[in-house]
């Protein structure tokens, strides 16, 4: 009775609960979503940069045709 107590104190009821993933794991992951975030915003002021170009090009030409 007492060596069925004994083992039963050693092992944890939930061992997953202690699990611990490795800090590159994790910093991994918030790399990622900031690199991913970083790429959305280049996207996105690239969209604005060229629709702005293409704007000045218009006002440009239209200019000249005056």
């Amino acid at each position: 009775m007492r060596l069925m107590s004994e083992k039963q104190e050693k092992k944890p009821l939930h061992p997953e609960t202690f699990f611990l993933p490795p800090l590159k794991m994790v910093l991994t992951f918030f790399e990622k979503e900031s690199h991913q975030n970083e790429q959305a915003a280049k996207a996105e002021n690239q969209e604005k940069a060229t629709e702005q170009d293409v704007e000045k090009l218009i006002e440009k030409l239209s200019e000249k045709e005056e």
